[in-house]
């Protein structure tokens, strides 16, 4: 006899027309109750539109909203073109400088220890820090060091194409998951709510724009060395 897994949990894009449909109401009704906060448009986690905060720490933000067919939730992650570029170079630099280690050196950089604490009479775990090894191979740099110089190096002479773009993930558990791309200075209200009306206007569907974000508009240095001048 094979024993059930009734612990699964079933993504939104398979569940019922009623229970979608229950799901989609009560988001509207968030929705309605925070459109003093966001609009009415959407609802999110994220507090938008802070005074004086630099438009570099406003480069992305989850949010919900939704869909036009009276069921679906769109369970939304937004980024702005200038993050997606960054994380993009700062994924390459990481996949070279990890393939430089031997396996051994790649099993110490991995390892993660914890150690027991006392606080306020509970017992908890907080990480041991670790010795910064360098490395020859990594001209005396540690690997971390070595990875924010690749980085630079990747943005200087090797700068990846960005695209604006919606992608569908039907596998979440919440809703329709959708990343979107879009190439605006920061992240806020009225990007979100331009976000949404462009992916309405193209039918709520996948979608790549046909040209990539002009390199002139993508940054000359990375997000470490930008934000340690705000």
């Amino acid at each position: 006899m094979i024993k059930r897994n009734h612990n699964k949990w079933i993504p939104y894009s398979r569940l019922s027309r009623r229970k979608q449909r229950d799901a989609f109401i009560r988001l509207r009704q968030k929705i309605r109750n925070e459109a003093a906060v966001y609009g009415g448009e959407f609802t999110s986690h994220h507090v938008l539109d802070e005074p004086d905060r630099p438009p570099i720490f406003n480069q992305w933000a989850d949010f919900y909203f939704l869909g036009s067919d009276g069921l679906t939730i769109w369970n939304a992650s937004i980024v702005t073109a200038v993050l997606e570029f960054w994380d993009t170079c700062e994924g390459i630099a990481n996949e070279r400088a990890w393939e430089m280690l031997t396996p051994e050196e790649q099993s110490v950089e991995a390892e993660i220890k914890f150690e027991p604490i006392w606080h306020k009479g509970e017992r908890m775990y907080r990480m041991v820090p670790k010795p910064e090894i360098v490395y020859d191979k990594f001209h005396g740099l540690t690997y971390h060091n070595y990875q924010d110089k690749l980085t630079e190096e990747i943005i200087k002479n090797e700068p990846p194409t960005v695209f604006e773009s919606f992608s569908v993930d039907r596998s979440y558990r919440y809703g329709i998951g959708l990343n979107v791309v879009i190439n605006v200075e920061e992240i806020n209200r009225a990007t979100i709510e331009e976000a949404i009306h462009r992916f309405r206007t193209i039918g709520e569907t996948d979608w790549r724009a046909a040209e990539p974000v002009p390199r002139n508009e993508l940054p000359y240095e990375s997000a470490n060395k930008i934000r340690l001048t705000h």
